[in-house]
């Protein structure tokens, strides 16, 4: 029985091989999906201090160079190419058709804070150039990661652990640490090229690697998310938990919320941006949390010194300020609550703009937010500067594209 049935898996595979190939490609599609969900999940997670004081939503991990243990590195230079990190990830070893461990590469902007201390926010890019087929076919200039399933050796390659000179990396090393013996050339592009270009193409007989690209529009819609409920959480709490019973002032320019006596003496604005030094009452001051995960004794956090208050809108209504917007007197408010798809009562409206496209200036930590317009899709939501043109009519996104603006509330 045992013998005819292994016969006519034999017979199958070899009257139908075509379909054999289909189930072993199928099965590298899978791995290297399972690593995409992977690194955004782990981006999306971080946080200070269980993963560093410094951890980050948006930041990805180093490959794995040397040795390969499946940890990230901790430290590499931009567009690094090295195996998955599969043990940092949490997940099985992530092997192609062929056996061999997935690689993966990282765009500089999203490398973690110690090699990469500049802002990863919504205006973030990723910087590495992906073309397909052919060098006239441009995939994308701004991938964050690429992952490679490299397939069985070709050519001249080799991987064993001898120790020879590596063309990747311009070092000696054991050649199954080099990309070179695992990563091909097409159309002149040479994915074992530190920092790219690479390309994706058809497999011949020269070249047979398998990419998975992730750009922006992939990671930063998650990480967009994450910070979008924990500004809405904290808002909540400085309301439910500060002696007004009320929502912090709006800030225009440098953190701080605008209202007197502070800044300006003169106006107190709903709208604008999320204040990370709050009116009338701070975070932290009584009863009232930190900004959970984003302040120490020094500055405040990932949230801050990423740049994220500049990025994202926030405004509440007239009723829910302090003194009910009327003492000191709101210059900004229009009406009592926020309105959201013609449906009033809203407390709080917290705006996402989604990751940034090719026409979007980026904001500027110290300048008046005016230009709104760049970051949100539809009119209505495009109008709310803080010259007090602005109104307190809101509408969620019509678009349904993943990478779309969002719209967080309260109620």
């Amino acid at each position: 029985m045992l013998l005819g049935i292994a016969g006519s898996v034999f017979l199958y595979n070899v009257v139908d091989p075509a379909q054999a190939g289909v189930r072993r490609e199928a099965r590298t599609e899978a791995a290297m999906t399972e690593v995409r969900e992977a690194l955004i999940g782990w981006s999306v997670a971080r946080t200070s201090p269980t993963d560093g004081v410094n951890a980050r939503p948006g930041e990805l991990p180093c490959p794995d160079i040397n040795p390969l243990d499946g940890f990230e590195d901790g430290n590499c230079a931009a567009g690094a190419i090295g195996r998955v990190p599969w043990r940092t990830l949490g997940i099985p070893e992530p092997k192609d058709e062929f056996g061999e461990t997935l690689w993966y590469t990282i765009a500089g902007p999203f490398r973690i804070w110690n090699t990469n201390p500049n802002p990863i926010n919504s205006d973030t890019k990723g910087n590495l150039t992906v073309y397909q087929h052919s060098t006239a076919a441009v995939r994308t200039t701004e991938a964050v990661a690429i992952i490679f399933a490299s397939g069985a050796p070709l050519g001249a390659q080799n991987r064993d652990a001898t120790v020879v000179l590596c063309s990747t990396t311009g070092t000696s090393i054991a050649r199954n640490l080099c990309a070179a013996n695992y990563l091909e050339t097409a159309a002149t592009v040479n994915n074992a090229t530190i920092g790219g270009p690479f390309i994706s193409a058809q497999s011949f007989g020269t070249f047979n690697d398998k990419l998975l690209v992730i750009t922006t529009a992939d990671l930063m819609p998650p990480v967009e998310m994450r910070v979008g409920r924990e500004v809405r959480t904290a808002l909540q709490s400085y309301k439910n938990l500060s002696a007004c019973a009320c929502y912090p002032w709006a800030d225009t320019s440098d953190g701080v919320s605008d209202a007197p006596p502070v800044e300006p003496p003169t106006k107190a604005l709903n709208r604008g941006r999320f204040p990370t030094t709050a009116l009338p009452e701070n975070w932290g001051t009584g009863a009232i949390p930190n900004l959970p995960g984003w302040v120490d004794a020094t500055n405040h956090g990932w949230f801050e010194r990423n740049n994220w208050p500049w990025v994202i809108y926030y405004s509440s209504g007239k009723n829910f300020l302090e003194g009910g917007g009327v003492s000191p007197a709101c210059t900004s408010c229009v009406d009592s609550t926020l309105t959201v798809d013609g449906m009033a009562g809203r407390e709080v409206v917290i705006l996402t703009p989604g990751p940034a496209g090719p026409s979007r200036p980026p904001a500027v930590p110290g300048t008046d937010p005016t230009f709104w317009q760049y970051y949100f899709e539809d009119a209505q939501n495009q109008d709310h500067q803080i010259d007090m043109t602005g109104n307190d009519l809101y509408v969620n996104p019509s678009s349904t594209a993943y990478p779309r603006d969002r719209v967080y509330t309260i109620p």
